[in-house]
């Protein structure tokens, strides 16, 4: 684990391939607000009305999140607010199937992809390389790296 963490060619490529799929996913997510106001709300989680307002914001936050990550600007933030987004993501998810619904992810990634376990799986291990960005022995390709 610990050479991992030092290594910089995983580091990068985690940044990368985590930064890519936060921006990815937020531009269909920015184009369309009502059709992911409406993913949202098929969750059944969050207080009726303030699903347009995460819907609005939550793409925004992965377009910081990613572009942070992928130019190298405050990663350790972005890195920590990554874990956070899988981490909700990971519980909504978890929810909706304990719950038997059985709905798009409204993920961004792949049209009308269902909830399920391999979506928790996917998110553990988003989770798991946004932990290692976190940790990471050292400071590689970052503009705004954060100091000793």
């Amino acid at each position: 684990m610990k050479f991992i963490t030092q290594s910089s060619i995983f580091i990068i490529s985690f940044r990368l391939i985590i930064g890519g799929i936060l921006v990815f996913a937020s531009f269909d997510k920015i184009g369309s607000p009502d059709d992911f106001a409406r993913d949202i709300a098929n969750y059944h989680i969050l207080p009726f009305g303030t699903e347009n307002l995460f819907a609005i914001i939550l793409p925004w936050l992965e377009l910081t999140i990613g572009l942070g990550l992928i130019i190298g600007i405050f990663v350790n933030g972005a890195a920590l607010l990554s874990m956070g987004l899988m981490g909700i993501f990971i519980l909504a998810i978890g929810s909706a199937i304990l719950r038997g619904y059985n709905i798009e992810c409204g993920c961004g990634l792949k049209e009308g992809e269902m909830v399920g376990i391999g979506k928790i799986a996917e998110n553990a291990v988003y989770f798991a390389f946004s932990w290692l960005v976190f940790k990471r022995g050292g400071r590689w390709f970052e503009i705004l790296p954060k100091s000793g």
